[in-house]
């Protein structure tokens, strides 16, 4: 049972690269990572966001979204003003260069993952989506901390015996 887990975690990784590699040739072409894409995308839908409530969205810490949009800032992409209502927060939005950039861009991605998904029916995709929804929200942080017992190894084994 234990290398099926593994088999099945390993290809969960291994579907996360695949899609990783595409999205890294796609924006390289416009110099943009995939952090500052998805920082495009989400100040772009949510004008005036906070660092913390994009920090939420990007699923990643504070220090390395503010790392990500004090570089967009630099590059003329990304205004920053004080929030009226807390003086200690930032609302964040798109200059017209970073809003330039992203009408460029978002069709073009919309493009990619409509050809990349057109590769399967549409049988396989709603199958995919309810065991991918059911696997996000399983393993979303607010699920495992409620999980940390059912995490828990009770007699770990080294990889390489579980292979063979």
């Amino acid at each position: 049972m234990a290398l099926e887990r593994m088999v099945f975690y390993e290809s969960l990784k291994a579907i996360f690269l695949h899609i990783d590699n595409h999205e890294k040739a796609f924006l390289s072409r416009y110099n943009l990572s995939i952090p500052r894409f998805y920082a495009l995308l989400h100040i772009h839908n949510h004008p005036g966001i906070s660092y913390m409530d994009l920090t939420d969205l990007m699923l990643c810490t504070k220090s390395n979204t503010t790392r990500v949009v004090q570089g967009m800032q630099k590059d003329g992409l990304v205004l920053r003003k004080m929030d009226p209502a807390d003086r200690r927060s930032f609302q964040l939005s798109l200059s017209q260069s970073g809003n330039a950039l992203f009408q460029k861009v978002y069709p073009e991605y919309v493009a990619l993952v409509d050809s990349l998904m057109s590769l399967f029916s549409d049988e396989e995709l709603e199958r995919y989506a309810l065991a991918s929804n059911h696997i996000e929200n399983t393993l979303a942080p607010d699920n495992l901390a409620s999980r940390k017992s059912a995490l828990r190894v009770e007699n770990p084994q080294p990889v390489s015996s579980l292979i063979n």
